[in-house]
Parts: structure tokens; sequence; C-alpha cells
């Protein structure tokens, strides 16, 4: 493992490039600095024999895109500085204060999904930084990271050399990198963490009725000011029943929420909610309470799609979604 390329990701520039760099003084290995956008640069160096360090700033579409050719898969490596990685999940900040309109990196809470979703592909989760944090909190920590990532090794960083080498000496199968996420996995009761702590949970919601989009926008808000514990991360599915005909992806971290259609044609209605939360100090019934009533009432449900576009929808719009379109599609 340590003759192939190496991918160090992770949200935190300085800590990622100081890795990278202590890495290639001991093993000899040039870095390789790929930026946020040059994914062309990802594909023809990193499918290549040559040993080296891929320091990367980039999102983790990008990266399992330019991998997902290679058998076996290249080890990734994150490096999360543990003191500040609540506050990364948490943060409301973009990547990037001057990302034009509708760019990604200009999105209200872009680091906290770089954050999350590179822990999330990960081989290997290594905390820098976590010296001077008492152990209970390490223990949290690390067993968050676990929940995100359930087949990631997760290590209390001391040298790049020997996290490395972990993975050689004791090789873990890992599965397609969508997969490994933690919600993933407990979409497809899987999710099974090595590391746990009593603070850590992931839990799953399933309903079949869709949701009210006014009573769920005031849910996010509660959800939002820590009403049910800390959620750091939920993602699944959703269907909101002014846009009944359009399953929707859910993604959450931190503050920072995106519900996005994944086509405009006809699902199955009998697809309801399906959406993993992981946090620290849940309260999963006070939650769960609060999601069941965002959904449609006994009596909302009888008045189908028809009645369900009179609805108040406060959630942002889908370009290019038209419901009227969407109800004259089923007829």
């Amino acid at each position: 493992m340590l003759s192939d390329p190496l991918i160090i990701v992770g949200v935190c520039a300085p800590e990622r490039r100081r890795y990278a760099e202590r890495l290639s003084a001991v093993t000899g290995r040039a870095v390789v600095t790929i930026g946020s956008r040059d994914s062309t640069a990802v594909d023809a160096p990193l499918l290549g024999p040559a040993a080296f360090i891929a320091e990367m700033a980039t999102e983790a579409d990008v990266v399992h895109s330019a991998l997902a050719a290679r058998t076996p898969p290249l080890p990734i490596v994150c490096v999360v500085d543990a003191t500040h990685m609540i506050d990364d999940f948490l943060s409301g900040d973009p990547l990037s204060e001057q990302a034009p309109p509708g760019d990604d990196d200009g999105d209200h809470g872009a680091r906290a999904r770089r954050a999350a979703s590179l822990v999330e592909i990960a081989s290997l989760v290594c905390l820098v930084g976590w010296e001077e944090l008492e152990t209970a909190t390490l223990s949290m920590l690390m067993a968050l990271t676990s929940h995100l990532n359930p087949h990631a090794r997760v290590r209390l960083s001391h040298d790049p050399e020997d996290d490395v080498r972990s993975l050689e000496a004791s090789p873990l199968p890992l599965p397609p990198f969508p997969e490994r996420a933690g919600w993933v996995c407990a979409s497809n009761h899987e999710h099974d963490p090595y590391m746990t702590d009593i603070r850590v949970a992931t839990v799953r919601y399933e309903r079949l009725r869709p949701f009210h989009p006014g009573r769920l926008s005031r849910t996010l808000d509660e959800i939002d000011a820590g009403r049910f514990g800390m959620v750091v991360r939920s993602a699944g599915f959703c269907r909101i029943a002014t846009r009944p005909h359009t399953l929707a992806r859910w993604d959450h971290v931190g503050s920072a929420m995106w519900i996005d259609p994944l086509t405009t044609s006809l699902h199955d209605g009998s697809t309801g909610q399906d959406i993993a939360f992981t946090g620290i100090d849940l309260h999963a019934p006070l939650l769960f309470a609060a999601l069941d009533e965002a959904g449609v009432t006994d009596r909302e449900l009888t008045s189908g799609p028809a009645g369900w576009r009179r609805f108040d929808d406060p959630l942002p719009p889908w370009p290019g979604y038209d419901v009227t379109d969407a109800e004259r599609d089923t007829r």
C-alpha cells in the first residue's frame, strides 16, 4: 500500500498540508497539490503507477469519481483538526465568499458539507491537534467519526507514517465510496461503528406520509436550535407534499440544509421519508415526534396531491420544477 499513491484530504488546509509534508519527509514521496477545480489533474496522475502523495482541496464527489475506476481503490486519508472538528461540522461558512450565484462553493454551509463528505469517503481518518483535549471529548469525537463512516479506521495521529502503515498491516475490505457513509449504512441496515460513545448515536427515521412544507420548515428551525440535541449530520430521502411526485435528497450538516430533487419524473408514491440522523446527546423520541407532526395529517392525506398544492411552501424552490406540470403528468 505504501507503494501506491496516497490521497490526503481534509477541510482544514494548514493541517492537511502539514500532514502531507510530514509524510513526504519520512517517505521521500513527492507531494502533488490538486486544487478545488482541477478535476482533470485528478484523473491523469492518480490512476498511474507512480508513488506520491496527492494533497487535495476538493469536493468528495470529485475525488471518488476520479478514483472510481481504480481497483482496488486508492487509500484516502482524511486529516481532521480535533480542536475544530465540531465547529467545522456546524459551520455555516461558504468555501468562497467570491463564488458566483448557484455555485456550491458559495452555499451557506458548504464548508460543513465538505468536512462531512470527506470523512464519509475516507479509508483512514486521522485526528491531529488532539493532545490538549480531555479523554471524554476524544472518545466522543472518535465515536462521531466512526458513526459518520463505520468502514474507516480512526486514529489519534502521532506519526503520519505509522498512520498509513496501519492500513497496510491489517487491510480491511472497503465498499465503494458512496456506501462508506454512515447514513448509507443505516439505510442498508448495516450501521455498526467500531468506536462508540454514550453521547453519540445514529437513528433512522422512516415514514410513508409526505411532509407538510410549512410544518417541516418549523421543525428544521427546531433542529437547528438544538431542541433535540446536536444533530451533526442527517441524510437520506424525503417527499414534500407540495412536490409529491418527485423524490428528494435530504442532505444536512450542522446548520446547513439542502433538499434537492433527484428527478422530476414520477416515482412510486409509496416512497416517503427515509432519513438517518447522527448527533451528540440526541433525544430521538422528541425528534421523531416533531418529524411526525411535520407530516400530513389524516384529513390532509385524504385531500391528495390536488389539495396539497394549496399548502404554504416556504422551502427553497427547485429550478425548473413546476407543481402544476408535475400534477398534469400523473393524469
